[in-house]
């Protein structure tokens, strides 16, 4: 009989030795079972790409949006790009056989359709225009991957940040109006205008009675009288006539007198915890020390 098979037999060292090597064994097996047990998931669209990225382990994400990539779109460019990039195809995620596939309520109909026909599973999110509904879309998007405690977490997060913002408003509402490229505004039932009420600011442009995304006249923006002016910029490098506006000798005289801020449109284009970044920005532009 080998050493090895006499140890076995009957010695408190080969009961030692037993009970390592079933105790390694079971390390070994046990790391890929959990690392299993999380759904793999693919985005195919800039928000979802952004709520993917803030609540997934790194293994899981098989691919986001291109859009993702872009810091001119996205507050976590930087993120997106450690993986590969799609443009929304059917094909494309055919390749990749994502468990969930986080899209848009409003963006890719065709492949929402065409994959949820070939059994994949389809987590939509609708656009966020309140608080509320970013915390809904973290949970929604959070119990899909396997990931409902960080969900929570940054339910919680936003919750404090909601309370500082409140806590931190000026003594009296700011008259403020948002100037974005091509002359458009934000008016209510927009994410902006919950953050910029937040911040303790009266926005112009929803008291003018326009909702959501409506256009503003210079003529009506001057008869305003704004305290202070938000310039959300977009490719402001890149030579337009949509950002020639932001150029108008109007706004440039109202400089010398009016309190501007920028307000970097990745901010209000998708809900997340750090949309609530902006509300300090505002306040702190709105009530200089």
């Amino acid at each position: 009989m080998s050493a090895v098979r006499q140890i076995g037999a009957g010695s408190d060292l080969g009961a030692a030795v037993r009970r390592t090597l079933c105790l390694s064994l079971a390390l070994v097996t046990a790391a890929p079972s959990f690392a299993q047990s999380l759904p793999s998931v693919a985005s195919i669209n800039l928000c979802a790409d952004q709520l993917v990225l803030s609540l997934a382990e790194p293994e899981q994400i098989l691919t986001v949006s291109w859009l993702s990539a872009d810091p001119e779109e996205s507050m976590l460019a930087a993120e997106a790009d450690k993986f590969p990039l799609n443009y929304g195809s059917a094909e494309e995620l055919l390749r990749y056989r994502p468990d969930v596939v986080i899209a848009g309520a409003y963006t890719g109909g065709f492949t929402r359709a065409l994959l949820a026909r070939l059994g994949f599973t389809i987590v939509e999110i609708a656009p966020e225009t309140t608080i509320a509904e970013i915390e809904d879309n973290l949970r929604l998007v959070a119990r899909a991957i396997g990931q409902s405690a960080r969900g929570e977490a940054h339910v919680e997060e936003i919750r404090a940040r909601t309370r500082r913002g409140y806590a931190n408003q000026p003594p009296r509402p700011i008259a403020a109006v948002v100037v974005r490229p091509g002359g458009f505004t934000v008016g209510e039932g927009s994410l902006a205008h919950e953050l910029m009420t937040l911040a303790g600011l009266r926005n112009v442009a929803a008291e003018q009675g326009l909702d959501r995304w409506g256009s503003l006249s210079m003529e009506t923006l001057l008869r305003s009288a704004p305290e202070l002016i938000i310039v959300t910029g977009y490719h402001s490098r890149h030579a337009s006539m949509a950002n020639a506006v932001l150029q108008h000798p109007a706004l440039a005289r109202l400089r010398s007198r009016v309190r501007f801020v920028t307000v970097p449109a990745p901010y209000w284009a998708c809900g997340l915890p750090q949309s609530l970044d902006s509300v300090a920005l505002l306040q702190g532009t709105a009530t200089p020390q």
